[in-house]
This record gives structure tokens, C-alpha cells and sequence, in this order.
């Protein structure tokens, strides 16, 4: 009994620290993985108290913050306004934004010329000769992927065209570049040299890219194969074409920032003060998939495949899509691929679930089922055949990594 009363003292005097999460982009697909990446980091080394707007949202505004009495912020300076109202609180601030108005503070953010080399090396990849990049490049993220994008294409010989546009809403935030009509796009779209590879400097504006491509009656990937930033499932998913993209690793940011604000909030010295995380990985869609083949019924069924990886199919599927015989596709497929359409879905079905094991908790039951398999015996046996190690070794291993 006096145990338990000592270990009730000592959390009662455990003294939370009070922190705003000025993060106006919590709306988008990088700002809600850059607060999990705060919660990820606090929940395990920190007592965090997270302070509330008037709506008890567990986010603020900078202006809400002038004469709050806190102990930290971690923040996005995107305009002078942003960096005058976060720091006259007079408080540590790290921030996570790209915009030179923030470079006098602490910092930790995305790679993003690291993010335009990777789109260029994607679209290289596909065997393209002409290239192009959608985005407004005044302002500085974009800028930034711009510069990595054309670098990397003109080393290897390559020219390429920027299309810029009028953001739909004229103000300062960083999210006006986003808002962008497929009516903006269709001319310098319509002036572009077929077939293209394009980076769109958000996954909002390559929806917008692909939408104009549709009104055009332009196909995407064969006319224009296009990858985008940030890989938000909502947009890549929806689109005419579904969207490659980049996924920038925000949540790394978010829990290297809490780090950073951790240490100011201390009293400690940071070894740096400017972090860039470089870009995670890119999720391939069919926007970029340039499967080609002597034989248009094997394109067309490795499409299907690919398109179906989430969901139980067969070869008589395939076959469904495919309308001609099952043994002619069998030799067809097998001469080009190296293997059988049966082997070809469960290696399908096996990437699925890898990548659902590396960015979810999701249990392996609910894994085998979002990768396409119907029951999870048949998914662990056909995980370990292939890989030689069960789906949560596998999980253990990737993440020890």
C-alpha cells in the first residue's frame, strides 16, 4: 500500500509543459503527419500539456498566441506576421515550414530539393524525353523542388517547361499555390510535347494537372505520366489517373521538431539548428506506370493487377478484363514478366502488405485483409514463402531499421 501511494505522489508532482502546435496546415495530408509525429515523440519522452484554441481544437493560430503564457511552440512561420506573433511570446519556437521568413529560427523541415531529384529520377525512369513542372515557384517549397527537378534532368541532357499559373485565392498563406482550377492548366498544358512526364509540385495540383488532362482527352500515363508531393490518399485516389506521389516523411519532421523544442525548453544546445529530412519513399500509381509490352493484353493485365492490390482477384478476373485465352495470356505474360499471372497478383498483393506493415499499426489480420488475401493463414504462408520471415518479423526488422 505505501508503494502505491509513493507512485501516486511522484505523478502528481510530475510538472507537464504547456505547448501551443501552431500548425496551420493540420487540414492537409503533410500537416496531420507532421502532429503524429509530435505525438509519436511526446507520448514517449515527454509530459506535454497541448494547449487548446477556443474551440478546444488542439492547434492555434499564430496571431491567437500573442500573450499566451506558455513554455513552447512548435510552429509554421510563413509570413513576418507569423514570425512577429510566435515570437514575441518570448518562448522557445521551433519551426517547420520552408519560408525564408523563418530561417533566423530554430528549424526542421522537409528535404525539398531532396523531393524534386527523386521525381526526376521516377520520370527518367520511364524512358521520357520531354518534361515539365506545375507550380508557382515565388514561393519557396516549390521553388526548392523546382530547382532539384531541373538539376538533376539538365545533368543527364534534359530540358524542361515550367507552367505557372494565378493561384485561385491571392493571400499570403502557403496553401494559396494549391488552389488552382483546371482551367488555368488547360492552354499551357494543350502547348506541351507529347508524351510528357510531369512533377506537380503538390498532390492538390496534380489532381488539378490531371483533371485538365482529362478535358483535354489527354491519357494519363500514356500521354502524361505525372507524380506528385505528399502523398495524400484522398487526392491520388480520386484522380482521373490515380497519382504517383512522394511521401515527404512529415511525420519525421514533426517528431524531430518535438525533439528539437524539447531540448530548447530544457535549457540544452542544439548540436543543429536547421534539420532537413529527406524524402521517404515514392508510392507508385498508375499516373506513372509505363508498362510496356510487345503485347497490349499483358500491359493491360499487369495494369489491372497493380490497380486491384488492395483486393482479393484471380486469374479468371484478370481474364474478365482481358478477353482472350487463358493459356495464350499465360505464355504471353510469362515470356515478358518471368512468371505466371497467379505469381505475379501474390507478389502484387505481398508489396501491398509490406508497405501497410512499415506505415500502419494495423494488426496482421487486418493487413492480409487490405492486401487482398481473405483469410490470414493464407497470407502469413505466402508471406513467409516469398520473403522467408513472418509478416511481424518482417514489421521488427524494417522498423529496427
Amino acid at each position: 500500500m505505501k508503494k502505491d501511494m509513493g507512485r501516486k505522489r511522484r505523478s502528481i508532482s510530475l510538472q507537464y509543459k504547456r505547448v501551443a502546435l501552431a500548425i496551420v496546415a493540420h487540414e492537409y495530408a503533410h500537416g496531420r503527419q507532421k502532429i503524429k509525429g509530435i505525438i509519436d515523440y511526446y507520448r514517449k519522452h515527454s509530459a506535454w500539456e497541448i494547449h487548446r484554441n477556443e474551440l478546444a481544437q488542439p492547434y492555434v493560430l499564430p496571431e491567437s498566441l500573442t500573450g499566451w503564457h506558455g513554455d513552447g511552440i512548435i510552429g509554421e512561420i510563413y509570413t513576418k506576421s507569423d514570425a512577429d506573433n510566435l515570437s514575441c511570446t518570448g518562448v522557445p519556437l521551433v519551426n517547420t515550414s520552408s519560408n525564408e521568413t523563418a530561417r533566423e529560427f530554430p528549424t526542421v523541415g522537409v528535404d525539398n530539393y531532396a523531393i524534386g531529384q527523386m521525381a526526376a529520377e521516377h520520370l527518367v525512369e520511364c524512358k521520357l524525353d520531354n518534361f515539365a513542372f506545375v507550380g508557382v515557384t515565388s514561393l519557396c517549397h516549390v521553388r526548392e523542388r523546382y530547382e532539384g527537378f531541373i538539376q538533376l534532368l539538365e545533368k543527364d541532357g534534359n530540358s524542361c517547361s515550367l507552367v505557372q499559373y494565378q493561384p485561385a485565392e491571392q493571400n499570403d498563406e502557403h496553401i494559396s499555390e494549391e488552389m488552382v482550377t483546371p482551367e488555368q492548366l488547360m492552354d499551357e498544358l494543350r502547348g506541351l510535347e507529347l508524351p510528357v512526364g510531369i512533377m506537380a509540385s503538390s498532390d492538390r495540383v496534380g489532381f488539378a494537372v490531371l483533371e485538365a488532362c482529362r478535358r483535354l482527352g489527354l491519357r494519363s500515363p500514356e500521354d502524361v505520366a505525372l507524380i506528385g508531393v505528399d502523398n495524400d490518399e484522398m487526392y491520388c485516389n480520386l484522380a482521373y489517373s490515380s497519382m504517383t506521389s512522394i511521401a515527404p516523411n512529415a511525420r519525421e519532421v514533426g517528431f524531430q521538431a518535438a525533439a528539437m523544442l524539447d531540448k530548447l525548453m530544457n535549457g540544452e544546445e542544439l548540436a543543429e539548428a536547421s534539420i532537413l529530412i529527406p524524402p521517404k519513399r515514392i508510392v507508385f500509381r498508375n499516373s506513372t506506370d509505363m508498362t510496356r509490352s510487345e503485347y497490349p493484353e499483358v500491359a493491360r493485365a499487369l495494369r489491372f493487377i497493380r490497380n486491384h492490390a488492395g483486393e482479393f482477384i484471380d486469374v479468371t478476373n484478370v481474364l474478365d478484363v482481358v478477353p482472350v485465352s487463358r493459356r495464350w495470356l499465360e505464355m504471353k505474360f510469362k515470356a515478358e514478366v518471368g512468371h505466371g499471372i497467379y505469381q505475379e497478383i501474390r507478389r502484387i498483393h505481398i508489396e501491398r502488405a509490406k508497405e501497410l506493415l512499415l506505415t500502419t499499426d494495423w494488426p496482421v489480420s487486418r493487413v492480409a485483409k487490405e492486401s487482398g488475401f481473405n483469410n490470414t493463414e493464407r497470407f502469413e504462408f505466402a508471406f513467409q514463402k516469398l520473403l522467408e520471415m513472418s509478416a511481424t518479423e518482417y514489421r521488427k526488422t524494417q522498423i529496427g531499421k
